[in-house]
Formats: structure tokens, sequence, C-alpha cells
């Protein structure tokens, strides 16, 4: 029921959980001062015995007083816990996942639901669970001592009964482990079906699978209905049978305390045996509420500390000031031990470079290579001659180096919002002087200007002002390497013709790497990379291609033939 990985998690804060115990058994201490106070001062009032009642009244003021405090103690200090534990495993989980790299066994919809719903359960785990388990442990052991004073039988009695219900627990814990791990399961494969399906909704609709999609989410959905009500019938069984346990022991203690008046027993202590006998069940019966909102944050605490287990990638993490060029030695790279690119060497400086070919060539993946966005390869990257990419810091490197295709994604936020976002000293005048780069200050104005909200999926705007609204968000920010990865596919030759402007202009002061299949669009570019079958078979200044007999001369007539026709 205590999970030391989980407790060990908390480091100097396990002290919090300590400190909301002590404070517990004073709550509970004062509880029983309260009520000793209430019948001392019935029996006095009954026997018209006014010697003590004002010290009495006192007494019982200043417990009520005390225990208010202790209760609003325990809630500050499980406020406090809980907000230490969401704040640092969040932070942790995102530091770790990104220190992976993606090389990790859980999928996207499981990273997202145990950084957010795992979480929240494990922060209850921390600051109900926890508390409650110690307070459990030793608030019945201070009634024990109380109660030998008073009945021996009946304090023996009830400490035999409240083992009972951690025992139940026990037993419903390996009942509810399997249930918790499938229903977790179950719960984050939904949610990895159902961002398949809504990421592919299009397709579905064109192909007519919806139907299909939809009766297999239906499917899904009744089986985690299913474990649901495994789980809610789990919980009641549990909580009926500790109730049994605590009423049922509480009565046969009051029935002994009843047995024991009549041989002589002193009706103050039967009364107080009476009211304050279920406070013996009480601490365990609210750690068996918890018990099940634990199992569920426990179970998502286990999938985060396996997250944490995983290995890292190693880098030395050494900052960069400056890219003044990239050098690509001997680079190999596979899919699944498919090859897709093989002995590849290639040289980017300051200029218009080019990576061209046919689609599947392995263009895009060479550019997410260079940004180091695909990392499983062999050979070597190296920025500014002998510094490896692998070495680099990823904050210092990514504030230098910037990827562009045609899929960069657009936030569904205000135009001034999202320049923020690149640019947080941005001012309005530049805003619009990025716009006027690319010919959208008049559409942004009569959409109402930067505040013009993008859209989920960018739909209210078109598919060549989207580009052209990426591209100025990226100048927003100087970067030294732009690589822009087919950044002007699929778009109305208008938008083209902005945007290569622009690339064209920028390549003047940076290092700019255009990959793309239409060789019309790199005619002046500083210099050519030709892929084909996974090599580099060309290279070398535009001009020069063209006056030979080369694939990259082969490929523009043909290109330039099927463009007169249309």
């Amino acid at each position: 029921m205590l999970d030391k990985d989980l407790l060990n998690y908390l480091g100097p804060k396990k002290k919090l959980i300590f400190i909301a115990t002590i404070f517990n058994l004073l709550n509970l201490l004062f509880g029983v001062l309260i009520t000793a106070s209430l019948i001392y001062l019935i029996f006095e009032i009954i026997n018209n015995n006014y010697n003590y009642i004002y010290l009495n009244l006192i007494i019982l003021a200043v417990s009520i007083i005390l225990k208010i405090a202790a209760t609003k103690q325990v809630s500050i200090i499980s406020t406090q816990l809980s907000d230490y534990v969401v704040y640092k495993l969040r932070e942790d989980t995102y530091n770790k996942f990104l220190s992976l790299e993606g090389n990790t066994c859980f999928t996207t919809s499981e990273m997202a639901q145990l950084s957010t719903e795992g979480i929240e359960q494990l922060r209850l785990y921390y600051s109900i669970y926890l508390p409650s388990f110690f307070y459990a442990m030793l608030g019945p052991v201070i009634l024990f001592i109380i109660f030998l004073f008073l009945d021996v039988p009946v304090a023996f009695l009830y400490l035999a009964c409240v083992p009972l219900i951690p025992m139940s627990i026990i037993l419903v814990s390996k009942w509810a482990k399997r249930i918790f791990n499938k229903y977790w399961n179950i719960y984050t494969s939904l949610g990895d079906s159902f961002l398949d399906n809504t990421s592919g909704m299009k397709e579905l609709k064109i192909f007519l699978y919806d139907e299909i999609r939809q009766k297999e989410m239906m499917e899904s959905s009744e089986d985690f209905r299913k474990i649901t009500m495994k789980v809610l019938t789990m919980q009641l069984a549990s909580v009926t049978i500790m109730d049994m346990v605590a009423f049922g022991g509480a009565g046969v203690g009051i029935f002994l305390a009843l047995n024991h008046m009549l041989d002589g027993l002193s009706v103050y202590y039967a009364l107080f045996i009476i009211l304050v006998g279920a406070e013996f069940f009480l601490p365990m019966r609210a750690l068996g509420s918890a018990f099940h909102v634990a199992m569920n944050g426990a179970t998502a605490g286990k999938k985060i500390i396996k997250l944490f287990s995983l290995e890292e990638v190693k880098r030395k993490n050494l900052k960069v000031d400056k890219i003044q060029n990239v050098k690509v030695c001997n680079l190999n790279f596979s899919y699944n031990e498919k090859k897709v690119l093989e002995d590849i060497n290639l040289k980017i400086e300051k200029g218009f470079y080019s990576i061209v070919g046919l689609s599947g060539s392995g263009k895009s993946t060479l550019a997410k290579v260079l940004v180091n966005i695909l990392k499983e390869y062999k050979g070597n990257v190296l920025y500014n001659g002998n510094l490896s990419v692998n070495e680099v810091d990823k904050h210092s490197f990514y504030q230098h180096v910037s990827y562009i295709s045609a899929n960069t994604y657009l936030f569904h936020k205000s135009v001034r919002e999202s320049f923020k976002f690149y640019n947080e000293n941005i001012t309005e005048e530049e805003m619009y002087q990025l716009l006027d780069k690319v010919s959208l200050t008049d559409f942004i104005e009569r959409n109402n200007g930067l505040d013009f909200v993008i859209n989920e999926s960018a739909t209210n705007v078109s598919g060549g002002e989207k580009q052209r609204l990426v591209l100025a968000y990226y100048l927003a920010k100087e970067y030294d390497f732009y690589v822009f990865d087919e950044a002007t596919s699929n778009i109305d030759s208008l938008s083209e013709e902005i945007i290569l402007k622009n690339i064209q202009e920028l390549a003047k002061t940076k290092m700019v790497l255009f990959i793309t299949h239409r060789i019309k669009n790199v005619i002046d570019a500083k210099y050519i990379y030709y892929l084909d079958d996974k090599k580099i078979i060309e290279e070398g200044c535009p001009k020069n291609l063209l006056d030979i007999d080369s694939k990259f001369k082969e490929l523009y007539e043909i290109q330039t033939k099927q463009e007169a026709l249309v």
C-alpha cells in the first residue's frame, strides 16, 4: 500500500507528510478532549456541581480552537505538498521527455494523459493518501492507550478489529491492481485511437471508412465502460466491507461497554467509550476511501517513474554563439533497416544552397538530420567545422537553426500573439514590416488586423497565405541557418514567388538551404546537391550543371516542358 519509489521521489519534502500526520494526531487528541469535556460538563450540570464548570468551559473552548487550527494546518500542508508535487512532476516529466529526444516507449497520447490526468491522480496520492496512511497507523494506537485506562477488554477488542480494515484493503488491492492496470491501458489506448481518428478524419470521410472506425471506437468505448464499471464495483465492494468492519466493531464495543457498566464501569467512562469508539476506525476508514484514488495515482506514478528511468541521450551540451557553416561527412541513415541515405557528403555556408531530386529520394530525411530532428544516423554532422550536432545544447542550437516545412504548424492564436511567440520584443511596426515583406498586410488589415485569430488547423487562411505567414513569423527572429523543406509545395504561384523572393533576399546575409523537387525554383542558387537513389550523384552551381549532360539538366527540361503544357 506504500510505494517506496513514489515516496522517495518527494526528497526533502517528505517531512511535510510527517508534519501533516502530527497535526492529524493532534486533531484526534483535541477531538477526544472535546468529547471528554462535554461529557464531564453534562454530568456536572446534572449533578448540580458547578465548582469546575468555568475551567471545563475554557478547556472545551481551547480544544475547539486548537482542533480547528490543526485541521486548517493539515489543509495548508496538503496544499503545499500538492502544489510542489504537481509543479515538480510536470517539470521533470517535460524535461525528461525532451532529454529522451523521442526515444521512448510511450505514445504521444499516453504522454499527454500521464502529464495531465496522471499527475492530477498523483497529486491526490501525495496530498491525501500518504498523510492518511501514517495517521491510520498511529491513530488507533493512541486511542488504544487511552482506552486501556477505561476498559481493557474493549480496548483490545477495538485494536483487534482495526487491522481487519487494512486486511480487507490488501485483499481488494490484489484485485484492484489488475483492474487499474487494465483500466489505464484501455484508457490510453482509447486516447490513441481517438487522436488517430480525429487527425485522419478527412481521409476517413473520403474513403468512406468513417463508419467502420466509428464502430471500432464504439466497441473500444464499450470496453472502457465495462472496465470502469468493474472499478466502481470494486470500490463499492471495498467500501461495504470496510463499513461492515468499522460499524460492526464499534457496535460490539458499545455492547461490551454497556455490559461492563452493569458490572460497575463508570457511566462517564461508558458514554466516553460509546462516543469515541468509532474514532478507532475512522483513520483506517479514511485511508480505505483514499485507497482507490491512490491506486489509480500509483498506477500512473509507476509509469512516470518508468519514464524517469529511461536512459537519456548523452550530450556534452556545448553552447553555440553563431553558426557559420555546416558540414556532413559520410552520413548514412536507415528507417527500420531500410537504407534511405548512403555516404552523404556536403557543405553549406552563407548563401542560397539547395538539395533537389525526385520525390522519395531522401531530401526531407536529410534536412531533418541536418536540424537534429532525426538522430539515429551514422557519420558526422558538424557545425562550424568541428562541433558535432549531438554535442550542442538543444536550446542553444535552436536559437540559431530553423526548420520550415509545408506542414509547419500555425497556433490557434492571434497574429500579434504568434509574432510575440517567436520574438517577445517585437513591436507592432516591425510586425507590419514583416507582413509587408510577405504581402499579407492588406489581408490581415481586412481581418481585424493583428488581432486576427488563426483558427484550428488554419482553415481560415489559404495554403499560400499560411506559408507566407509562417515565413513572416520565422523572419521575426533572426537565425543563422534557415532550412526550407518543400516550403513552396502545393501553394499558388503568387505565394511561391513571394516566398522565393524573400528566401533569395535572406540568403544574402544568412545560410539558407532550400529543399525542393522543382528545379525552376533553384536556378539562382549558389550551389546545388542532386540527390538520387540515396546518394548525392551531382553537385555544383546551377549554370555548370545545365551546361553538361546531367540528371539535373534532364529533370529541368522535363519539368519545363510539363509546365509549358499547363
